[in-house]
């Protein structure tokens, strides 16, 4: 099944983390540490939680004492934080690395089993209850966010700027009697998340960091 996984993190903090420690970040000790935790000093055969499911999505490598294309080892872990050039081979295993930061730097997190039908029947009903297509669940997906990986098939990442994820909570709740009871349920909790995003921002400016974005990873 489809599986939407939406974080809510500031799009600059995002794009900072690939080459964390060659540019001398202050957080790419704490990135390192996080790795260091979620995957091991070696290696890993499946991603923690909700990322396991993008492993699925490519063949295993034959030999179990092999890793795998997706499965992040110390090495995929030096690459990434140092902004060096990237196996094509390791592309997969890179974009776990990449989520496993965001989900752990991020203020919250949800997660949407959706396949393409669900997203785009969602977003027609919404349409018919006046939500505009720039707040959309597909214009999420098909809004790029500039990451400094090689895209790979069967993963869509997109964004929304801060003010588009609140303005998509309030224009998701006033529409929300158009949504197929099916998918009621599903539209009210995201809804309720989105809330949370002016608080996170509050919290973020006390801290010095920026304010949330909204960050999409779709396995599909």
């Amino acid at each position: 099944m489809a599986d939407l996984r939406l974080y809510g993190i500031g799009i600059d903090e995002v794009l900072r983390m690939y080459g964390a420690e060659s540019d001398g970040a202050p957080e790419a000790q704490t990135l390192r540490d996080v790795l260091r935790r979620d995957f091991g000093s070696e290696q890993v055969a499946a991603a923690p939680g909700g990322l396991r499911r993008l492993g699925r999505l490519f063949q295993r490598a034959s030999q179990a004492s092999e890793p795998g294309p997706t499965d992040p080892t110390a090495d995929d872990i030096d690459t990434f934080l140092t902004g060096d050039s990237i196996a094509p081979d390791r592309v997969g295993a890179t974009w776990r690395i990449q989520e496993c930061l965001v989900a752990n730097r991020a203020w919250g997190s949800t997660r949407l089993a959706l396949s393409p039908q669900d997203v785009d029947g969602i977003d027609f009903a919404l349409a018919r209850g006046g939500v505009s297509a720039s707040v959309g669940l597909r214009h999420l997906l098909s809004h790029g966010t500039a990451i400094s990986l090689v895209p790979v098939r069967g993963l869509t990442v997109g964004w929304h700027d801060h003010q588009r994820a609140v303005a998509m909570a309030g224009a998701f709740r006033e529409a929300l009697d158009e949504v197929p009871p099916a998918h009621q349920e599903t539209v009210a909790g995201l809804v309720s998340w989105l809330d949370g995003f002016p608080h996170w921002a509050e919290v973020a400016e006390s801290l010095g960091r920026p304010a949330p974005d909204l960050i999409g990873f779709w396995v599909h």
